[in-house]
């Protein structure tokens, strides 16, 4: 009998070390699937001031404007809004802005667990928001406001049915140049109706005229 029950916590032991093994390699492959998401994103982007000189190293969760979920490494929030909107000439004199351009990649794809996105005040100028902003199914905060983009915003955010919070509003009145002013439009308005979690939206300066 006791020689059974040995055998039996031996192979009790094993079974949990390899779930142990399997889980912990399952984190670690979501930590480097989110790191390079976020390195790729990187890349593209236009960064004079140095905002992301944090991003270096293997422990992303502490990069300046990534918050981390606990426990998984999963990448739930990006806040890169402009904390300096305004020209500092004033100040230093000169036209020097704490912002971000170039381009977006679609390696934000990846953070499947994203839900904040905060680009706002930036200058991404001349460039159309990117189409596959509507693939991010689980943002619930989206804030491209006052970001230079141009076009029409694209109808497929209409998939973002968690979305509770969009912004893409431009005023070019608050500054002394274009840097941040859109020329955004939308021609078919049906598909905000499927933001169904929808609690605020602002599109000030949005083209509405062709709807």
């Amino acid at each position: 009998m006791k020689r059974i029950m040995v055998f039996i916590l031996v192979i009790l032991y094993f079974i949990s070390t390899e779930v142990a093994c399997n889980g912990h390699t399952h984190i670690n492959n979501n930590v480097q699937s989110e790191r390079e998401a976020l390195i790729d994103f990187k890349s593209g982007l236009m960064d004079p001031n140095n905002q992301l000189s944090s991003w270096k190293g293997s422990n992303y969760c502490y990069w300046h404007g990534i918050g981390c979920e606990n426990g998984t490494g999963f990448v739930v929030s990006i806040d890169l809004h402009n904390p300096y909107p305004y020209p500092l000439e004033n100040v230093y004199g000169n036209q020097s802005y704490m912002n971000l351009s170039g381009v977006i990649s679609p390696s934000l794809i990846k953070l499947k667990y994203l839900k904040y996105l905060d680009l706002s005040f930036n200058s991404f100028k001349a460039i159309p928001i990117p189409q596959f902003f509507g693939s991010m199914k689980n943002l619930i905060y989206l804030n491209l406001s006052h970001c230079g983009f141009i076009g029409e915003i694209p109808s497929n955010l209409g998939n973002l049915s968690n979305l509770q919070y969009l912004d893409f509003s431009s005023d070019s009145s608050y500054y002394n140049d274009f840097e941040y002013s859109s020329n955004l439009f939308i021609e078919n308005i049906e598909w905000m109706t499927s933001l169904v979690s929808l609690k605020h939206l602002s599109a000030n300066s949005v083209n509405l005229s062709m709807v």
